[in-house]
């Protein structure tokens, strides 16, 4: 439009038409003064038809607020009046409105709290199987990873070094087809004599004795081997008849079962005692032999028996020179700077279940053994394969 376009006051007065039936649509463009200001335009309609309105094809069209008229107002308050007398549903006083707000967010609160608990349940949760997983892989990888512990003992009794290695509790386990990785590892110590302190079976599988045999005989090329008896040896012979005390001894292998054995080892006489009783069995079937052997000679005394229990009051008054047993499977779970966690004759926390104690006057070593015999693993408690060494010096 041009500059001097002259603007129409939206509240000017339209010239109505006398005569409607007579009034045409103008279908022209809009001339000058049919516009306002910033493209508002004011007209009235001519008829009731829907066709009496006429809006340019290139005008901008603005929302506007409409006021809100008088009755529409009354209406309103009407309702807000309505609504009060219906019984103040929608009217709070400001306590009111305040009390609801510390509900809402008291609510939310305790969600919030709720949602953080069990955060840190589920975080707890993760960590334990995280470790539960990392202690299961270990027990898999420790189980076939044999450790070696070396002890020496001094005594007066011998002129040389004898060397011995013990083993005991093995439950049938295996190192290596026929145990072949087992024998090159005690092979490779040199030993004198191989001491075998029981529970190389399983008492449930009495007949089930070939890996046990089979390593005898490997062993007992290596250097002469002293088999003493363990309760499932003993439970496995008495309860089911199994042969195998009489196959391992008919192989030429020294099983004993309370017996005595007095060899000479690099110039030195020892005496090697099996016995074979438990601590509530020792006073009825095992006393009088073991107090035989143990005034029979002077010599250097190597004790074999599979209890370190003994040592609890049956055994504390005799002069042992040396003893060597098993049976505890150092605790089955050690704990790191504490030990053993449990054995089955002991309780929690065994005070005998590995290593070196003198007791009274008498010595006694304790191996952790190579296997277990129940559910639970070895934990952080390696097979072991202990070397004592004797000497004077």
């Amino acid at each position: 439009m041009a500059d001097n376009e002259e603007k129409l006051n939206v509240d000017q007065d339209v010239p109505e038409n006398d005569d409607a039936e007579n009034t045409e649509l103008d279908t022209a463009e809009p001339t000058d003064g049919d516009y306002t200001g910033a493209g508002e335009m004011s007209f009235t309609d001519e008829t009731d038809s829907a066709e009496g309105e006429l809006i340019p094809e290139d005008m901008e069209i603005i929302d506007a607020d409409v006021p809100e008229t008088e009755d529409e107002g009354e209406e309103s308050d009407g309702e807000s009046e309505n609504d009060a007398q219906d019984g103040g549903e929608n009217v709070h006083t400001d306590e009111e409105v305040a009390r609801r707000r510390k509900r809402i967010v008291g609510a939310g609160g305790k969600k919030g709290k709720k949602g953080k608990v069990v955060k840190i349940l589920v975080s707890i949760l993760l960590i334990i199987a995280v470790l539960l997983g990392i202690v299961g892989i270990t027990a898999i990888i420790d189980s076939n990873r044999l450790e070696k512990t070396f002890y020496q003992v001094k005594s007066n009794k011998v002129t040389s070094n004898i060397r011995i290695v013990c083993l005991s509790d093995m439950h049938l386990k295996e190192f290596g087809k026929d145990n072949e990785y087992l024998v090159h590892e005690v092979d490779k110590l040199s030993p004198d004599i191989i001491a075998l302190v029981g529970d190389m079976n399983m008492e449930d599988q009495p007949d089930n004795y070939g890996a046990v045999l089979n390593l005898c005989l490997k062993l007992n090329e290596i250097a002469p081997v002293y088999y003493s008896l363990g309760n499932h040896e003993i439970d496995a012979i008495l309860f089911s008849k199994s042969n195998i005390y009489k196959d391992i001894k008919a192989a030429g292998i020294k099983i004993m079962n309370n017996e005595t054995d007095t060899v000479t080892i690099n110039g030195t006489t020892i005496d090697i005692i099996g016995l074979t009783q438990n601590p509530t069995e020792f006073e009825r079937y095992g006393k009088a032999f073991f107090d035989k052997a143990m005034s029979a000679t002077d010599n250097f005394k190597l004790v074999l028996n599979h209890y370190p229990e003994q040592f609890f009051g049956t055994l504390d008054d005799y002069n042992i020179d040396l003893a060597l047993a098993g049976h505890a499977h150092g605790g089955q779970v050690r704990l790191p700077w504490i030990g053993g966690l449990y054995s089955a004759d002991q309780g929690f926390f065994p005070k005998l279940c590995d290593g070196y104690h003198e007791i009274g006057n008498s010595r006694l070593l304790i191996t952790r053994g190579l296997g277990k015999s129940g559910l639970v693993p070895r934990i952080f408690n390696k097979p072991e394969i202990m070397v004592v060494d004797i000497g004077w010096y």
